[in-house]
């Protein structure tokens, strides 16, 4: 038995149990054929969920360094690093190619802009760098004129 242990075991099966096998198992397996090949697909099935793939991309990492972050968006690095690790805990895709396209976006962006959308990003800790949009309710106009200046009795009109 090629210098593997052989283990015998008994199962016990109702009635149910035995007709059920016997009318989902192949044709010319017998029950004991059948309970081994179910229980070699469980464990083909769990190691192949314990290998992973190493990857030579070094922004599969949750952490990434400023150095792998391109001169333009030097400005914006601690940002991109401090929001790289949320990204990657949410199981965004995290490799070089959607790297790239991140840049990409934030160099479309003016360096106001750049902050305030990776700040949104860390903050509310999403996945994607959005636009930053702008309120649609413009700042109330400071009104200057002359009829509606404050009077106090300490200093009169202001």
């Amino acid at each position: 038995m090629n210098g593997k242990k052989e283990i015998k075991v008994s199962v016990f099966l109702d009635e149910n149990m035995a007709s059920f096998i016997d009318k989902t198992r192949p044709y010319g397996m017998n029950r004991a054929s059948w309970l081994r090949s179910i229980v070699w697909d469980k464990m083909k099935r769990s190691e192949a969920r314990k290998q992973t793939t190493v990857s030579n991309d070094p922004f599969a990492n949750p952490i990434i360094t400023a150095n792998l972050i391109p001169d333009d968006l030097s400005q914006c690095a601690n940002l991109i690093i401090e929001w790289w690790p949320v990204r990657h805990r949410k199981k965004a895709t995290c490799s070089k190619r959607v790297a790239e396209r991140i840049f990409d976006k934030l160099r479309t962006f003016t360096p106001k802009d750049r902050k305030t959308a990776l700040e949104g990003a860390i903050a509310g800790g999403w996945m994607n760098i959005y636009d930053v949009k702008q309120s649609k309710v413009a700042e109330e106009p400071k009104n200057n004129h002359p009829a509606h200046r404050v009077f106090t009795a300490k200093g009169g009109f202001e």
